[in-house]
C-alpha cells in the first residue's frame, strides 16, 4: 500500500485474486490464470496472455467502497455483468440530456464524463427535491457563485431538472434580507439570478417561474435598494464615481471590498434578465425593475469609463497601443501593480479571469465593438503569455505562443475569452481557446478537471467543468437574435472524408433542436439533417415559443469552395452566405435535410 510502504498481501480465492488490508478487501481482480503465483507473497500479480492477431483479453479490478471481506467476495463474481449495469444506468441518466458526437473520441468521453461528473458531485436535500450542485467533488460545497456556472453548463446541455431543482436549492436560501450567499460573496445574487432568467428563457415554464416569482421579485428588489445606498453627490453636485453602484464586496477569494466591474456586470444581468423573466409573468414589480436595471447599467458604464479615462494606455505586440480595461472603479493602471502580492500573489487574476471583459458578455459593453476586441488582442499579447500559477512560465509560453496561448494563467476557465469570441463570430481564435484549455486542467484518470494547473486546488472541479460544458454547447449551437445558428464553431476537420458530426436534444430559446452533418468518402458532398425546434410548450404550464426566424448552418468547407449544386427539402433556402460558410433556412415544422455538392 502506499501510505505504509508495504504491499498489500494478495490471496487467490474462488480463482480470483483479493488484495487485504488486515480483514478488509481493498481489491478484488478477476481475470485469465496467473502467471506466476510466487509473486503473490510479495504483493505482486503478473497475468501472461497467449493472443492471436485480433484478440483480446480483460482482467477486471474491482475497488469495493464500503469495508468488504472475503465472505462478500461472490458480489463480484461477475465484473462483465457489473461493468454492464454500470454503462446501463448511466445511459439511462444521460438519455434525456443533450447527446453530441463527433470525430474526436476523446472529446465525446470528455464531455459525456463532465455531465456525469457534475452529477456525482452533487449532494441533495428532501430526497432530491432539492440538488446541491457542489462545485468540486472534494471541498468548498455549493457556493453561491461558482455554483452557477455548474448548473448553467449543465442546463445549457440539457439537464433541465437537474438546473431547476439547483436553482431552487437556492431560492430557498434567500437570506433574510433577500441576498443570496453562503458567506463567500455577494456576487452569487446576481450570477444566480442571471442564470435563473436564462433558464426560464429556455425552458419557457411560466407555472414555475410564476411560483417562485414573489422570492425572485423580493431579491432584484435587494439589488435595486442596495444601488440607492450609492447614490451620493460630491460638494458640487455631480455624481460620485460610485454613484448607483452595487456597494462594494468581494468576489472570489480575495477579501479586499471593492467595486469591481464584473461585481456589477453581474448584478445588472441578474436584474435585467429576471426582471423580464417577471415581466413575462405579469408579475406588478417588473416595471419598476427593469428601470432599476437600466439605471445600474447606465452607472456601470460611466464609473468604468471614469477610470478608464485616468488609466494608461496598453501597448500591443504590433506597437499600436489601445484603451485599458480596468477591472476596478478608481484603481489607474492594472490591479497587480497597483495592489501587488494580495491573495496569495493573485491579485492580476482581477485583472483577467475576473477582469473588465466580463462586462462584455453580462451586457453592460458591445461584444462588437473595436474596444473588446483590443481588449482580446492585449490579453492574448499579455496576459495569456504571464507566467501561471503553478505551471507555465512566460519564458515558455512565449516560444510557443499559439500551443500555450488563448487561455488565463491562474484558472482560466474564469477568462470567458472563448465566449467573447463565438459572440464576434471569431471562428479559429474561438477553436484554439477552447481546445487549448482543455488539456491543462484535464485529468486523464477519469476526465475531471483540476482548479488550476499541475493537480492543484479543488479535485473534480466542476465549476470549470460547468464553463467547459457551456463551451461545448457554444461549438454547436447558439442563439443570435431571432436565429438559431447551428455548427457555428465545428473544426474544418471535422468536415474530411467519411466524418460525422451529431448533436441531439440541445434545449434553446425556441424550443429543443437536433442536428447531423456528414461527408461522403470523397469529401465533396456535405450532408445534414436538422430536427428544427417545435414552437409549443413540452408540457403543461410552458408558454407557445416564438418562432425561430432562421437557422443559419455553418459548413465550413463553403468558405473554401462555392457549391456546385444544392437541394433542400422541409426549408425554404433564404441565402448562402460563402463569407461566412453559411447556409440560411427559413424552417417548416417537419424534418430538414440538405445536401451540398462542393
Amino acid at each position: 500500500e502506499r501510505k505504509s510502504g508495504n504491499a498489500a498481501p494478495l490471496e487467490t480465492v474462488g480463482g480470483s485474486l483479493l488484495a487485504f488490508r488486515g480483514e478488509h478487501v481493498l481489491a478484488v481482480l478477476s481475470g485469465p490464470a496467473l502467471w506466476d503465483e510466487s509473486g503473490l507473497e510479495k504483493g505482486a500479480a503478473v497475468y501472461h496472455f497467449d493472443l492471436a492477431p485480433g484478440e483480446s483479453a480483460q482482467v477486471f479490478a474491482v475497488l469495493p467502497a464500503f469495508p468488504a471481506t472475503a465472505q462478500d467476495v461472490a458480489r463480484f463474481s461477475e465484473p462483465a455483468a457489473s461493468l454492464d449495469r454500470v454503462m446501463a444506468y448511466w445511459q439511462e441518466v444521460l438519455a434525456p440530456m443533450t447527446q453530441i458526437e463527433t470525430p474526436d473520441p476523446l472529446l465525446n468521453n470528455i464531455v459525456r464524463a463532465s455531465q456525469v461528473h457534475c452529477l456525482l458531485a452533487a449532494r441533495n436535500e428532501e430526497r432530491g427535491k432539492y440538488v446541491a450542485a457542489y462545485i468540486s467533488a472534494d471541498r468548498y460545497g455549493p457556493l453561491e457563485s461558482e455554483a452557477h456556472s455548474v448548473i448553467r453548463g449543465m442546463d445549457l446541455l440539457g439537464a433541465q431538472e437537474y438546473a431547476r431543482r439547483a436553482l431552487e436549492y437556492f431560492v430557498k436560501r434567500y437570506a433574510p434580507e433577500v441576498h443570496l450567499t453562503t458567506g463567500y460573496t455577494l456576487m452569487g445574487t446576481g450570477w444566480h439570478l442571471w442564470t435563473l432568467a436564462e433558464h426560464f428563457q429556455r425552458t419557457g415554464d411560466t407555472a414555475w417561474l410564476a411560483a417562485i416569482a414573489p422570492d425572485v421579485a423580493r431579491a432584484c428588489g435587494w439589488v435595486a435598494r442596495e444601488c440607492e445606498k450609492t447614490k451620493v453627490n460630491d460638494a458640487r453636485g455631480a455624481p460620485l464615481p460610485e454613484y448607483g453602484l452595487v456597494p462594494p464586496g468581494v468576489a472570489a477569494d480575495w477579501n479586499r471590498f471593492a467595486y469591481r466591474f464584473i461585481q456589477e456586470g453581474h448584478y445588472y444581468a441578474g436584474l435585467a434578465q429576471a426582471a423580464a423573466a417577471l415581466a413575462a409573468v405579469g408579475h406588478p414589480d417588473a416595471p419598476a425593475l427593469e428601470q432599476a436595471a437600466a439605471a445600474l447599467r447606465g452607472n456601470v458604464q460611466r464609473a468604468y469609463r471614469l477610470t478608464q479615462d485616468n488609466s494608461p494606455v496598453l501597448p500591443l505586440a504590433d506597437g499600436t497601443w489601445v484603451r485599458p480595461y480596468p477591472g476596478m472603479l478608481n484603481c489607474f493602471g492594472r490591479i497587480e501593480d497597483m495592489i501587488p502580492g494580495e491573495d496569495a500573489n493573485r491579485s492580476w487574476a482581477y485583472d483577467v479571469e475576473l477582469g473588465a471583459h466580463h462586462l462584455a458578455l453580462l451586457g453592460v459593453l458591445d461584444p462588437q465593438s473595436r474596444e473588446v476586441g483590443d481588449m482580446l488582442d492585449h490579453m492574448e499579447d499579455f496576459w495569456f503569455l504571464h507566467s501561471g500559477m503553478g505551471d507555465y512560465p512566460e519564458e515558455r509560453n512565449r516560444a510557443d505562443w499559439f500551443n500555450l496561448g488563448g487561455w488565463a494563467k491562474i484558472q482560466p476557465y474564469y477568462a470567458r475569452n472563448a465566449e467573447l469570441y463565438a459572440l464576434r463570430d471569431d471562428i479559429k481564435p474561438f477553436i484554439r481557446s477552447y481546445f487549448n484549455t482543455i488539456p491543462t486542467l484535464l485529468s486523464l484518470e477519469n476526465l475531471s478537471f483540476w482548479e488550476h494547473f499541475h493537480n492543484m486546488g479543488g479535485w473534480n472541479k466542476t465549476h470549470e467543468t460547468g464553463y467547459f460544458l457551456a463551451q461545448t454547447r457554444t461549438m454547436f449551437v447558439m442563439e443570435r437574435g431571432n436565429e438559431l445558428w447551428l455548427a457555428l464553431f465545428v473544426p474544418e476537420q471535422w468536415f474530411g472524408p467519411g466524418q460525422r458530426v451529431s448533436v441531439q436534444q440541445a434545449p434553446t430559446t425556441f424550443g429543443a433542436v437536433g442536428f447531423a452533418l456528414m461527408t461522403d468518402a470523397t469529401g465533396k458532398e456535405l450532408s445534414a439533417e436538422i430536427s428544427p425546434p417545435a414552437t409549443s410548450g413540452g408540457r403543461p404550464g410552458e408558454r407557445t415559443r416564438k418562432p425561430v426566424e432562421a437557422i443559419v448552418l455553418r459548413l465550413r468547407p463553403l468558405g473554401q469552395h462555392a457549391p456546385r449544386d444544392i437541394q433542400v427539402a422541409g426549408a425554404e433556402v433564404l441565402r448562402i452566405d460563402q463569407a461566412t460558410a453559411t447556409v440560411h433556412l427559413k424552417p417548416g415544422s417537419d424534418l430538414i435535410t440538405l445536401r451540398v455538392t462542393l
